[in-house]
């Protein structure tokens, strides 16, 4: 076909004037002139060398070329059509996948509820969620590999976007022997000469530069013990006696055996949502905005 160059109005007008049985007809539906689609359709069987309609007085059918042509032709147009209906409803934030970044627990709280809320307005929008540490969250999201990313402040985001949505209390995890299950709250002093555990998973880094910018922060060294292994099978080692460690409130709402949660005194962790502004994914914006309307009424 170099002397006919093939474009989507040509073929709907074809799949048209077969469905209908005329040019005339097929101009009514489409609101293009008749002469047009007849010279449009005379120059494509032109080009494909082979004709696709008898022309008759009351109209046109199709010969066996132009039924092959138009059974391909009908399939071609359904999928484009789906197509700009699936693409529509993405850019309308209606469907798609948001990629999401955690450095803690969902538990319940404030991002439980945010993501029972997003996920039953918007049922065809796909989650995917990824666990780091504030640097590896950070390096996702500035390559574009997440949308969002909700973690512990103070932040230094460079040139990412940051809004504090809620606070969490801070509470040290002992086991159930330990004498300071009998106090109600603890406070840095109390715990300045105990073993800290923490997993090389996350969020274990982040909770040692915790522990370890408090402690120093009185004049003491923390004695940290990293483990690898889950966070579970941390909170075991702290049930057996191997030491303490520090989680946050979304955290110390899950039970575990042979262990107590108590408050740290005077200690809460704000968290915030951070993004590239650059980001113009539909459905992760529309989570913006629902994040945000949130944090307004928290």
């Amino acid at each position: 076909m170099k002397a006919f160059e093939l474009e989507l109005r040509h073929i709907r007008y074809v799949v048209t004037a077969a469905r209908f049985g005329s040019f005339r007809k097929a101009s009514s539906r489409l609101g293009v002139r008749e002469s047009t689609i007849s010279r449009q359709v005379r120059n494509l069987e032109d080009g494909l060398g082979s004709s696709l309609f008898l022309r008759k007085r009351s109209g046109v059918s199709l010969t066996q070329a132009g039924s092959i042509f138009v059974e391909h032709a009908q399939a071609a147009l359904n999928e484009i059509d789906r197509a700009v209906g699936d693409v529509g409803t993405i850019g309308r934030g209606r469907s798609g996948t948001v990629r999401v970044g955690l450095s803690s627990p969902l538990a319940t709280g404030f991002l439980g509820e945010l993501l029972i809320r997003f996920c039953r307005q918007h049922e065809a929008v796909q989650l995917e969620f990824v666990e780091g540490t504030h640097t590896q969250l950070f390096e996702d999201l500035e390559r574009g590999n997440l949308d969002i990313a909700f973690m512990a402040a103070p932040l230094d985001t460079g040139s990412l976007a940051t809004k504090r949505l809620w606070s969490e209390d801070v509470f040290v995890v002992l086991p159930e022997s330990d004498a300071l299950t009998k106090k109600s709250e603890i406070a840095w002093s109390d715990i300045r000469l105990k073993q800290f555990l923490v997993t090389e998973a996350t969020p274990g880094r982040d909770i040692e530069a915790f522990v370890f910018r408090h402690l120093s922060s009185i004049g003491y060294s923390p004695r940290i013990q990293r483990d690898r292994v889950s966070s579970q099978t941390l909170m075991q080692l702290v049930a057996i006696g191997r030491g303490i460690s520090i989680a946050s409130q979304s955290v110390a709402e899950t039970a575990f055996p042979g262990i107590t949660y108590r408050r740290l005194e005077g200690c809460a962790v704000p968290f915030s949502a951070v993004w590239s502004t650059e980001n113009d994914n539909p459905p992760f914006r529309r989570l913006l905005s629902l994040t945000s309307g949130q944090a307004a009424t928290a």
